[in-house]
């Protein structure tokens, strides 16, 4: 089966960030399946380009496409609709001469939601289905954000979500939270949607496990003293981090110690606020490919994922929350919603309420002072990603959701 995915956002080799697709590909590529990927060429979360990075090693059956992207991500609202745009515009010019090889089906991977204008496009020149697959809910994630404003952008924005709807075969969700919205809010029948959600890639990261000291790593690393708490990811407004800050400045005198990598716009104002607050329990480092942050993540005690208190994160499981379980890592979660019920219901992790910070401290106790306690939930948060969120399983998934696709149509 030949596949063009379109996903703005595909990561190069050694770039930081959401590594769903890359893993996908990967496994299908192994499976036997032909790949073409129409992507972005700047990084989101540093508004950057890549300038030449090399593409991830994959078989010749994989072919990349980077269409050109304004490098204004970082730029407010207006200059996030230029990048979306146009990458609309240079993704269609890119991609008409990709869809003139023999191509199955089309596969769009949203946000932004403008990417699926050029998966409707692409699909109907070459004549096969439309798979829109929802990362998040657009456009109701920008406007609870306050990213989108302006009464007649938000008209247009659902306009586009209704006809994308209706254009689309299929639909693949992240959540079974994401479904119910889209079946009751969205007014979408069940039957066009499939849940494939985030996992663990247990082949990379025991790959990694192979060669991994943690003693050692804890040392060189200077992590040997304290209970520490790793967040991997994004450093954006809809993150939440302040609340985290907040949590710190009444946990300094705990052994609790919290480790930030990533990269985002509100890093700098992240570190300042650490500074005068002369937090020195928390530390921040720099953005790195998931192969460097996997040992960090082994080396910790616990992880962290955290959001905005906003009622549309109740529907989201984060993507490096799969790390963290994979990994073995109790995980605390400041969102409430599903992610909270399903760590609660797995007793692998806590919740922490993100509204209440001077609580944090009496409910991280228990995870202190019992190592029996700590062990049980790092046992269960290895059985939930092996049995519930294996990224090979979801794969395979995946292909037999296309296969039906194009069988249906």
């Amino acid at each position: 089966m030949h596949i063009l995915l379109l996903h703005q956002y595909f990561l190069p080799e050694h770039a930081a960030g959401s590594t769903r697709w890359n893993e996908l590909v990967r496994h299908w590529a192994n499976a036997g399946h032909q790949i073409t990927i129409l992507a972005g060429s700047v990084d989101y979360a540093s508004g950057k380009p890549y300038n030449g990075k090399t593409e991830m090693a994959l078989p010749a059956s994989v072919r990349i496409l980077r269409a050109r992207v304004p490098a204004t991500y970082q730029s407010g609202t207006a200059g996030r609709l230029w990048a979306y745009f146009g990458f609309l515009i240079n993704s269609l010019w890119t991609g008409w001469s990709a869809t003139e090889h023999s191509v199955h089906i089309v596969v769009a991977s949203s946000p932004p939601l403008t990417i699926g204008l050029t998966g409707w496009l692409l699909a109907a020149k070459s004549g096969v289905p439309l798979v829109l697959e929802l990362r998040d809910l657009w456009p109701d994630a920008p406007i609870e954000l306050g990213f989108l404003r302006h009464s007649l952008l938000r008209w247009a924005a659902y306009r586009l979500e209704q006809f994308l709807y209706r254009k689309a075969t299929h639909l693949v969700a992240l959540t079974e939270a994401f479904k119910h919205v889209l079946i009751n809010q969205k007014r979408m029948p069940a039957k066009r949607i499939t849940v494939i959600p985030n996992g663990a890639d247990f082949s990379q990261l025991q790959a990694v496990q192979r060669l991994f000291d943690r003693d050692a790593f804890r040392k060189e690393h200077h992590m040997e003293a304290g209970f520490w708490i790793i967040y991997a990811g994004a450093h954006g407004p809809a993150n939440g981090l302040s609340i985290l800050l907040d949590a710190a400045d009444r946990l300094r005198h705990t052994p609790v110690r919290f480790l930030l990598i990533g990269d985002g716009p509100e890093k700098n104002a992240l570190q300042h606020r650490a500074f005068q607050l002369k937090l020195t329990n928390v530390r921040f480092e720099t953005s790195r490919p998931k192969k460097e942050v996997l040992p960090f993540i082994l080396a910790a005690d616990a992880g962290m994922v955290i959001m905005q208190p906003k009622p549309l994160f109740d529907t989201m499981l984060s993507a490096k929350l799969f790390d963290y379980l994979g990994c073995g890592l109790p995980v605390l979660t400041a969102i409430n919603g599903l992610t909270r019920q399903l760590l609660t219901e797995a007793e692998a992790g806590l919740f922490l309420d993100p509204e209440r910070p001077e609580t944090w401290e009496g409910n991280l106790k228990p995870l202190l002072t019992n190592p029996v306690l700590h062990q049980q939930y790092s046992q269960q948060a290895i059985r939930l990603a092996t049995y519930r969120f294996n990224r090979s399983e979801q794969a395979q998934a995946y292909i037999q959701c296309l296969k039906s696709c194009i069988q249906n149509t």
